[in-house]
């Protein structure tokens, strides 16, 4: 089985917790040194209210709710950067409220035939349990939690579904998710320090993981009986 290459990578990184949207200007972003002033002249889309604050900037979606943190790119190569962006933010901002921190992956394959594309959903859905109960079934979704081997992450989700606007298209979605707020981590500097340890150090590790699980698992639903 020749190597599979995504179509379209996605990454984002998600933190959730209390937020002050307003405050999350492009203007911002410059005045503290974390974007160049220069780059900030090319911002689109942008809209900035108390309650939400959105806009693209270098191929860069910010996305800040009064729950919600994230940032997302679709360009590979912008995975340092946004990184980068997240530990600086949070660095300044030390004592805002951090819960969670999710480290995103959602890769979309192009398979080479119809039949390879129906035999992915024949491996993680098998129609035979639906014997009797629809008739012509089709997967729509998969999703399956776990844990990684050496990984703090409190669990792994793999979401796998058909995918619109590609030939024959597949869906891998993968979330590595971190509760920063427990009752062992109660105050803010601590959850916030967890949180920026773990962008140090897991998210190389987390991207060579995703990728590499995410092509496994799709030449694997395409081996003979599903497994290798």
């Amino acid at each position: 089985m020749t190597h599979l290459e995504p179509e379209q990578t996605i990454l984002s990184i998600v933190l959730t917790g209390e937020f002050n949207p307003s405050i999350f200007h492009p203007a911002w972003f410059s005045q503290n040194e974390l974007l160049a002033e220069q780059e900030t002249g090319s911002v689109e889309e942008m809209i900035c209210t108390n309650e939400v604050s959105t806009f693209v900037l270098d191929d860069v979606h910010f996305q800040v709710e009064r729950q919600r943190f994230g940032l997302t790119t679709k360009d590979a190569s912008k995975g340092p950067f946004i990184r980068d962006l997240v530990l600086g933010t949070f660095g300044l901002l030390e004592h805002t409220p951090l819960a969670a921190l999710g480290l995103n992956l959602d890769l979309r394959y192009a398979l080479e035939s119809e039949e390879s594309w129906h035999k992915v959903g024949h491996t993680l859905a098998p129609k035979s349990y639906w014997e009797g109960i629809l008739s012509d079934p089709g997967m729509m979704g998969v999703s399956v939690r776990g844990k990684r081997p050496d990984c703090d992450a409190d669990r792994i989700d793999i979401r796998v579904r058909p995918v619109a606007g590609i030939k024959n298209g597949v869906f891998v979605g993968i979330n590595q998710h971190y509760q920063i707020e427990t009752n062992l981590r109660t105050s803010i500097t601590e959850r916030n320090q967890t949180a920026m340890h773990i962008l140090q150090n897991d998210w190389n590790s987390f991207r060579s993981y995703a990728e590499k699980a995410a092509g496994q698992l799709i030449q694997n639903a395409l081996s003979e009986g599903g497994e290798k």
